[in-house]
């Protein structure tokens, strides 16, 4: 293996002999918002790599470019070298007194010194991204809201918000670069108060098996 080029506790990133692609790996590691590893979950890697794969050929049936090239092993994808924009994107879906659901987008700088949440015009005015790349950004994360919304309310799932990262690919596009799992979708039982979220699930540490083969289920089957 190559050397490692990034790595979070969900997930590591390699370079390969291709230049053209890069290998993704996905982890069993239970991994807190401060990056504490809280727990192992059998599994958890391939359910990851499994519900990746499979919202990335959801978006890409609807024209949306994204770094996805294809799956390795159980875990392990191949995805597309990318220039990252120093960001990321969080939307959440806000419900009103009516229960009328509105999409908020909120932005998060990443800097040496660490993350802040910033204004999009903060982004604007440092420069790291242009007002036609933040507008095509903006559009891409709202239609991504709609399609993914709509494809977990048919499995009575209610899509609470997800966090995504965006990049220039080798074509010249905008794509999206990071990965949609339990650990960037807040994802809830529209039935019961189950919630299939990293932070739900570490707070269920002895049923955490039981939740990951539960999800999968519900989300591919």
């Amino acid at each position: 293996m190559k050397n490692k080029i990034f790595e979070d506790g969900n997930r590591a990133i390699f370079e390969t002999d291709n230049e053209d692609e890069l290998l993704l790996k996905f982890t069993d590691d239970l991994v807190d918002d401060r990056e504490n590893v809280k727990g192992t979950v059998k599994n958890k890697g391939a359910i990851s790599a499994q519900v990746a794969v499979h919202l990335y050929k959801v978006l890409s049936s609807y024209h949306l470019p994204v770094r996805f090239r294809s799956q390795k092993s159980a875990k392990e994808l191949i995805i597309k070298p990318a220039t990252l924009f120093p960001f990321y994107s969080i939307l959440t879906n806000v419900e009103d007194d009516d229960g009328k659901l509105t999409p908020q987008i909120d932005f998060v700088l990443m800097e040496e010194k660490g993350e802040k949440n910033v204004e999009m015009k903060e982004l604007l005015n440092a420069e790291v991204v242009s007002p036609e790349q933040m507008t095509e950004i903006r559009r891409f994360i709202l239609k991504m809201n709609v399609i993914i919304t709509d494809f977990f309310q048919r499995r009575d799932l209610s899509l609470l918000g997800f966090q995504a990262q965006f990049g220039i690919l080798p074509n010249g596009k905008i794509g999206l670069c990071s990965e949609l799992t339990l650990d960037t979708c807040e994802v809830k039982d529209a039935n019961s108060r189950t919630k299939y979220t990293t932070a739900y699930i570490i707070s269920h540490l002895d049923d955490a098996d039981e939740l990951y083969d539960k999800a999968i289920g519900v989300i591919l089957y």
